[in-house]
Protein backbone atom coordinates (compact mmCIF):
# COMPACT_ATOMS: atom_id res chain seq x y z
CA UNK A 1 0.00 0.00 0.00
CA UNK A 2 2.98 2.19 0.28
CA UNK A 3 2.65 5.05 -1.83
CA UNK A 4 -1.15 4.64 -2.18
CA UNK A 5 -4.01 7.38 -0.53
CA UNK A 6 -5.17 5.47 1.71
CA UNK A 7 -7.93 6.54 4.59
CA UNK A 8 -8.98 6.22 7.33
CA UNK A 9 -12.22 7.80 9.17
CA UNK A 10 -12.37 8.31 12.45
CA UNK A 11 -15.28 8.04 14.20
CA UNK A 12 -15.28 7.76 18.05
CA UNK A 13 -19.18 7.92 18.40
CA UNK A 14 -20.73 5.32 20.65
CA UNK A 15 -23.79 3.98 20.86
CA UNK A 16 -25.16 6.26 18.45
CA UNK A 17 -26.59 5.12 14.96
CA UNK A 18 -27.83 8.48 13.11
CA UNK A 19 -27.54 10.39 10.12
CA UNK A 20 -23.61 10.96 10.94
CA UNK A 21 -23.03 7.35 10.30
CA UNK A 22 -24.98 6.77 7.81
CA UNK A 23 -22.98 9.31 5.97
CA UNK A 24 -19.52 7.81 6.45
CA UNK A 25 -20.20 4.59 5.61
CA UNK A 26 -21.73 5.49 2.41
CA UNK A 27 -18.38 7.70 2.01
CA UNK A 28 -15.64 5.15 3.00
CA UNK A 29 -17.94 2.96 0.26
CA UNK A 30 -17.67 5.66 -2.17
CA UNK A 31 -14.13 5.77 -1.72
CA UNK A 32 -13.61 2.22 -2.33
CA UNK A 33 -15.93 2.29 -5.38
CA UNK A 34 -13.46 4.86 -6.99
CA UNK A 35 -10.38 2.20 -5.95
CA UNK A 36 -9.43 4.49 -2.76
CA UNK A 37 -8.66 2.07 -0.07
CA UNK A 38 -10.72 3.56 2.81
CA UNK A 39 -12.17 2.06 5.91
CA UNK A 40 -14.39 3.91 9.31
CA UNK A 41 -12.33 2.95 12.56
CA UNK A 42 -14.52 2.81 15.13
CA UNK A 43 -15.48 1.27 18.90
CA UNK A 44 -18.59 -0.78 16.80
CA UNK A 45 -16.98 -1.77 13.83
CA UNK A 46 -20.13 -4.40 13.55
CA UNK A 47 -22.38 -1.85 13.43
CA UNK A 48 -21.47 -0.43 9.85
CA UNK A 49 -22.10 -1.95 6.42
CA UNK A 50 -18.59 -0.97 5.04
CA UNK A 51 -14.66 -1.77 5.51
CA UNK A 52 -14.46 -0.89 9.09
CA UNK A 53 -11.64 -1.80 11.61
CA UNK A 54 -11.87 -1.70 15.66
CA UNK A 55 -10.37 1.10 17.77
CA UNK A 56 -10.45 1.41 21.58
CA UNK A 57 -13.38 3.24 22.95
CA UNK A 58 -13.25 5.95 25.06
CA UNK A 59 -16.06 8.40 26.94
CA UNK A 60 -13.38 10.78 28.23
CA UNK A 61 -11.40 13.98 26.72
CA UNK A 62 -8.09 12.28 28.49
CA UNK A 63 -8.64 9.20 26.86
CA UNK A 64 -9.69 10.04 23.36
CA UNK A 65 -6.32 11.79 23.30
CA UNK A 66 -4.28 8.55 24.85
CA UNK A 67 -6.13 6.51 22.38
CA UNK A 68 -5.83 8.98 19.37
CA UNK A 69 -2.17 8.75 19.82
CA UNK A 70 -1.43 5.25 19.96
CA UNK A 71 -4.42 4.83 16.60
CA UNK A 72 -1.73 7.22 15.07
CA UNK A 73 1.30 5.12 14.98
CA UNK A 74 -1.03 1.99 13.97
CA UNK A 75 -2.70 3.90 11.21
CA UNK A 76 0.85 4.72 9.85
CA UNK A 77 2.44 1.21 10.19
CA UNK A 78 -1.43 0.24 8.19
CA UNK A 79 -0.03 2.66 5.11
CA UNK A 80 -2.90 5.22 5.90
CA UNK A 81 -2.19 8.50 4.59
CA UNK A 82 -4.99 10.43 4.84
CA UNK A 83 -7.58 10.85 8.40
CA UNK A 84 -11.05 12.32 7.87
CA UNK A 85 -11.97 13.47 11.56
CA UNK A 86 -15.90 12.86 11.79
CA UNK A 87 -17.82 15.25 13.26
CA UNK A 88 -17.23 18.11 16.15
CA UNK A 89 -15.95 15.28 18.67
CA UNK A 90 -13.05 14.61 16.86
CA UNK A 91 -12.44 18.17 15.39
CA UNK A 92 -10.06 18.90 18.32
CA UNK A 93 -7.90 15.67 17.77
CA UNK A 94 -6.29 17.79 14.31
CA UNK A 95 -3.09 19.23 15.89
CA UNK A 96 -2.16 15.51 17.26
CA UNK A 97 -2.94 13.81 13.38
CA UNK A 98 -1.12 17.16 11.80
CA UNK A 99 1.99 16.58 14.01
CA UNK A 100 2.06 12.52 13.16
CA UNK A 101 2.35 13.51 9.62
CA UNK A 102 -0.89 12.71 8.15
CA UNK A 103 -3.37 14.92 5.66
CA UNK A 104 -6.08 16.05 8.20
CA UNK A 105 -9.54 16.28 6.61
CA UNK A 106 -12.38 17.43 8.90
CA UNK A 107 -15.82 16.39 8.30
CA UNK A 108 -18.16 18.21 10.31
CA UNK A 109 -21.81 17.43 10.62
CA UNK A 110 -22.95 20.04 13.37
CA UNK A 111 -22.27 23.27 13.86
CA UNK A 112 -20.16 24.71 16.17
CA UNK A 113 -22.22 26.49 19.15
CA UNK A 114 -21.79 27.63 22.76
CA UNK A 115 -24.00 26.23 25.09
CA UNK A 116 -24.98 29.94 26.19
CA UNK A 117 -26.69 29.99 22.21
CA UNK A 118 -27.90 25.93 22.52
CA UNK A 119 -27.76 23.82 25.88
CA UNK A 120 -26.24 21.15 24.21
CA UNK A 121 -23.66 23.43 22.69
CA UNK A 122 -19.78 23.17 24.05
CA UNK A 123 -18.69 25.13 27.07
CA UNK A 124 -15.90 27.56 27.06
CA UNK A 125 -12.84 25.69 26.54
CA UNK A 126 -14.08 22.91 24.27
CA UNK A 127 -15.37 25.51 22.19
CA UNK A 128 -11.83 27.39 22.54
CA UNK A 129 -10.14 24.08 21.56
CA UNK A 130 -12.30 22.97 18.10
CA UNK A 131 -11.19 26.78 17.18
CA UNK A 132 -8.28 26.76 17.67
CA UNK A 133 -7.86 22.91 16.53
CA UNK A 134 -9.24 24.08 12.76
CA UNK A 135 -6.00 25.56 11.09
CA UNK A 136 -4.46 22.22 11.53
CA UNK A 137 -6.85 20.83 9.16
CA UNK A 138 -5.70 20.57 5.44
CA UNK A 139 -9.30 20.72 4.20
CA UNK A 140 -12.77 21.00 6.01
CA UNK A 141 -16.00 20.22 4.64
CA UNK A 142 -19.08 21.02 6.51
CA UNK A 143 -22.76 19.37 5.99
CA UNK A 144 -24.28 22.39 7.28
CA UNK A 145 -23.31 25.76 6.01
CA UNK A 146 -23.88 27.76 9.38
CA UNK A 147 -20.28 26.05 10.29
CA UNK A 148 -18.86 28.69 7.44
CA UNK A 149 -19.80 31.65 9.60
CA UNK A 150 -18.45 29.98 12.69
CA UNK A 151 -15.57 28.68 12.08
CA UNK A 152 -14.49 30.85 8.76
CA UNK A 153 -13.95 30.84 4.94
CA UNK A 154 -12.20 27.78 4.98
CA UNK A 155 -15.24 26.04 5.61
CA UNK A 156 -16.56 24.41 2.50
CA UNK A 157 -20.10 23.29 2.41
CA UNK A 158 -20.83 19.84 0.58
CA UNK A 159 -24.52 19.04 2.30
CA UNK A 160 -25.88 15.76 2.59
CA UNK A 161 -27.14 13.53 0.24
CA UNK A 162 -29.96 10.42 -0.40
CA UNK A 163 -29.27 7.62 -2.80
CA UNK A 164 -30.41 7.19 -6.07
CA UNK A 165 -32.67 3.74 -4.66
CA UNK A 166 -34.40 6.22 -2.60
CA UNK A 167 -36.57 7.93 -4.88
CA UNK A 168 -39.86 6.64 -6.34
CA UNK A 169 -39.70 4.62 -9.05
CA UNK A 170 -41.94 7.05 -11.42
CA UNK A 171 -43.09 10.85 -11.14
CA UNK A 172 -46.44 10.31 -10.56
CA UNK A 173 -45.71 8.11 -7.78
CA UNK A 174 -48.82 9.50 -5.44
CA UNK A 175 -49.38 6.70 -2.68
CA UNK A 176 -52.04 6.82 -0.05
CA UNK A 177 -51.52 8.49 3.18
CA UNK A 178 -52.54 7.23 6.87
CA UNK A 179 -50.60 9.91 8.87
CA UNK A 180 -50.66 14.03 9.20
CA UNK A 181 -47.09 13.82 11.08
CA UNK A 182 -43.69 11.44 10.73
CA UNK A 183 -40.90 11.88 12.53
CA UNK A 184 -37.94 9.05 11.82
CA UNK A 185 -34.86 8.97 14.20
CA UNK A 186 -33.48 8.48 17.63
CA UNK A 187 -35.45 9.32 20.76
CA UNK A 188 -32.90 11.54 22.71
CA UNK A 189 -33.05 14.73 23.91
CA UNK A 190 -31.50 16.53 21.12
CA UNK A 191 -34.60 15.57 18.98
CA UNK A 192 -36.95 17.80 21.10
CA UNK A 193 -39.82 15.27 20.51
CA UNK A 194 -42.07 17.35 23.28
CA UNK A 195 -42.09 20.02 20.71
CA UNK A 196 -43.78 17.71 17.97
CA UNK A 197 -46.21 16.31 20.58
CA UNK A 198 -46.71 20.27 21.77
CA UNK A 199 -47.69 20.82 17.98
CA UNK A 200 -50.38 17.93 18.06
CA UNK A 201 -51.47 19.35 21.03
CA UNK A 202 -52.13 22.67 20.16
CA UNK A 203 -53.35 21.99 16.65
CA UNK A 204 -56.15 20.11 18.62
CA UNK A 205 -56.91 21.92 21.57
CA UNK A 206 -56.18 25.76 19.30
CA UNK A 207 -57.16 24.83 15.86
CA UNK A 208 -60.03 22.03 16.30
CA UNK A 209 -57.82 19.92 13.83
CA UNK A 210 -57.01 16.86 15.52
CA UNK A 211 -54.17 15.31 13.79
CA UNK A 212 -52.23 12.01 13.69
CA UNK A 213 -48.30 11.30 13.71
CA UNK A 214 -46.05 7.88 13.34
CA UNK A 215 -42.78 8.57 15.48
CA UNK A 216 -40.32 5.85 14.31
CA UNK A 217 -36.97 5.03 16.10
CA UNK A 218 -35.51 4.09 19.70
CA UNK A 219 -33.52 5.38 22.41
CA UNK A 220 -33.72 7.13 26.19
CA UNK A 221 -36.25 9.44 25.33
CA UNK A 222 -39.19 6.78 23.75
CA UNK A 223 -41.13 6.14 27.86
CA UNK A 224 -41.02 9.37 28.23
CA UNK A 225 -42.29 10.73 25.50
CA UNK A 226 -45.00 7.81 25.63
CA UNK A 227 -45.65 8.82 29.63
CA UNK A 228 -46.37 12.83 27.84
CA UNK A 229 -48.55 11.54 25.08
CA UNK A 230 -50.37 9.82 27.49
CA UNK A 231 -50.78 12.71 29.73
CA UNK A 232 -51.94 15.55 26.87
CA UNK A 233 -54.42 12.73 26.14
CA UNK A 234 -52.68 12.15 22.41
CA UNK A 235 -52.36 8.55 22.77
CA UNK A 236 -55.08 7.73 20.59
CA UNK A 237 -53.51 10.67 18.24
CA UNK A 238 -49.68 9.26 18.13
CA UNK A 239 -48.65 5.39 16.68
CA UNK A 240 -45.12 4.66 17.83
CA UNK A 241 -43.20 1.85 15.76
CA UNK A 242 -39.73 0.72 16.25
CA UNK A 243 -36.36 0.71 13.86
CA UNK A 244 -37.11 -0.80 10.55
CA UNK A 245 -34.63 -1.88 7.79
CA UNK A 246 -32.91 1.14 6.15
CA UNK A 247 -34.65 -0.58 3.26
CA UNK A 248 -38.36 -0.36 4.12
CA UNK A 249 -38.26 3.36 5.48
CA UNK A 250 -39.11 4.53 1.57
CA UNK A 251 -42.52 2.63 2.18
CA UNK A 252 -42.43 4.49 6.04
CA UNK A 253 -42.28 7.97 4.44
CA UNK A 254 -44.74 7.44 2.08
CA UNK A 255 -47.52 7.12 4.98
CA UNK A 256 -47.06 10.42 5.71
CA UNK A 257 -48.12 13.74 4.64
CA UNK A 258 -45.32 16.09 6.30
CA UNK A 259 -42.35 15.58 7.94
CA UNK A 260 -41.28 17.00 10.81
CA UNK A 261 -37.88 18.04 12.88
CA UNK A 262 -37.79 19.63 16.44
CA UNK A 263 -34.52 19.56 17.21
CA UNK A 264 -32.42 21.30 19.36
CA UNK A 265 -29.54 21.20 17.43
CA UNK A 266 -29.44 19.70 13.52
CA UNK A 267 -26.35 19.98 10.59
CA UNK A 268 -28.89 18.64 7.43
CA UNK A 269 -30.92 15.87 8.70
CA UNK A 270 -30.45 12.90 6.66
CA UNK A 271 -34.01 12.30 7.30
CA UNK A 272 -35.09 15.64 5.89
CA UNK A 273 -33.85 14.77 2.11
CA UNK A 274 -35.37 11.38 2.94
CA UNK A 275 -38.81 12.60 3.47
CA UNK A 276 -38.33 15.02 0.35
CA UNK A 277 -37.25 12.30 -1.97
CA UNK A 278 -40.38 10.62 -1.15
CA UNK A 279 -42.44 13.98 -2.18
CA UNK A 280 -42.75 14.81 2.17
CA UNK A 281 -42.70 18.66 2.54
CA UNK A 282 -41.34 19.70 6.35
CA UNK A 283 -41.85 21.46 9.05
CA UNK A 284 -38.54 22.01 10.69
CA UNK A 285 -37.27 24.13 13.47
CA UNK A 286 -34.82 26.98 13.12
CA UNK A 287 -32.11 25.59 15.49
CA UNK A 288 -32.29 22.82 12.73
CA UNK A 289 -28.64 23.99 11.22
CA UNK A 290 -29.16 24.02 7.00
CA UNK A 291 -32.81 22.50 7.29
CA UNK A 292 -34.42 25.63 8.04
CA UNK A 293 -32.83 27.22 4.65
CA UNK A 294 -33.45 24.37 2.91
CA UNK A 295 -37.10 24.35 3.36
CA UNK A 296 -37.61 27.85 3.23
CA UNK A 297 -34.78 29.56 1.58
CA UNK A 298 -33.28 27.16 -0.97
CA UNK A 299 -35.39 27.51 -4.51
CA UNK A 300 -38.95 27.04 -3.90
CA UNK A 301 -40.63 26.69 -0.55
CA UNK A 302 -41.59 23.22 0.58
CA UNK A 303 -41.68 23.71 4.12
CA UNK A 304 -42.12 25.93 6.94
CA UNK A 305 -39.54 26.82 10.05
CA UNK A 306 -40.72 28.04 13.23
CA UNK A 307 -39.73 28.69 17.04
CA UNK A 308 -41.32 27.07 19.91
CA UNK A 309 -43.65 29.98 20.32
CA UNK A 310 -44.68 30.09 17.35
CA UNK A 311 -46.49 26.95 18.58
CA UNK A 312 -48.60 29.12 20.63
CA UNK A 313 -50.27 30.98 17.50
CA UNK A 314 -53.46 30.28 15.86
CA UNK A 315 -52.33 31.91 12.80
CA UNK A 316 -49.20 29.64 12.63
CA UNK A 317 -51.49 27.15 13.53
CA UNK A 318 -53.36 27.82 10.38
CA UNK A 319 -50.14 27.66 8.36
CA UNK A 320 -49.34 24.76 9.16
CA UNK A 321 -52.65 23.29 8.11
CA UNK A 322 -52.14 24.85 5.12
CA UNK A 323 -49.61 22.82 4.57
CA UNK A 324 -50.98 19.61 5.38
CA UNK A 325 -53.48 20.31 2.47
CA UNK A 326 -51.06 21.46 -0.02
CA UNK A 327 -48.78 18.81 0.63
CA UNK A 328 -49.71 16.60 -2.88
CA UNK A 329 -48.94 19.83 -4.65
CA UNK A 330 -45.46 20.29 -3.31
CA UNK A 331 -44.36 16.43 -3.63
CA UNK A 332 -42.97 17.03 -7.15
CA UNK A 333 -40.73 20.46 -6.03
CA UNK A 334 -39.52 18.24 -2.35
CA UNK A 335 -38.60 15.66 -5.14
CA UNK A 336 -36.53 17.84 -7.32
CA UNK A 337 -35.24 19.69 -4.81
CA UNK A 338 -33.95 16.54 -2.51
CA UNK A 339 -32.45 15.50 -6.60
CA UNK A 340 -29.98 18.36 -6.28
CA UNK A 341 -27.96 16.95 -3.42
CA UNK A 342 -26.44 13.44 -5.27
CA UNK A 343 -23.53 11.39 -3.98
CA UNK A 344 -21.18 13.00 -6.78
CA UNK A 345 -21.83 16.37 -5.65
CA UNK A 346 -21.69 16.01 -2.33
CA UNK A 347 -18.55 13.61 -2.04
CA UNK A 348 -16.76 15.47 -5.31
CA UNK A 349 -15.06 18.24 -3.21
CA UNK A 350 -13.32 15.69 -0.18
CA UNK A 351 -12.19 13.24 -3.21
CA UNK A 352 -10.47 15.94 -4.65
CA UNK A 353 -9.02 17.08 -1.56
CA UNK A 354 -7.66 13.16 -1.33
CA UNK A 355 -5.59 14.46 -4.77
CA UNK A 356 -8.12 11.96 -6.57
CA UNK A 357 -10.24 14.02 -8.03
CA UNK A 358 -10.41 16.52 -11.26
CA UNK A 359 -7.60 19.05 -11.32
CA UNK A 360 -5.36 16.66 -9.75
CA UNK A 361 -2.58 14.85 -11.45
Amino acid sequence: MKGETAVAIYSPSAGIWGGGQIYIEQLCNHLNRLGLPAWVYSSEPGSFSCPARPMKSAASRGERLVHAWGLAGSLKRQGISHVILNDLASLWLAPLFRLRGFEVISLLHLYLQRRSENPLGHGRLAHFLLRQSTPFCHHIFSVNRDNITVLGPRVRFIGNFVPAWFFPPTRDHRPEKKYDFLFVGRFAREKNLPLLLRLLKNLRDIRGRRCTALLLGEGEELEPTRRLAEAWDLAGQIEFSPWVSREQLPKVYDRGRCFVISSLHEGFATTLLEAHARGLPALVTRSSGFCAEFVEDFGQPTGRAFVAEDLEDASFLGEVEQLLDDAPQLATACVDKAGRFDEESVFGPIVESLGQGKGRG
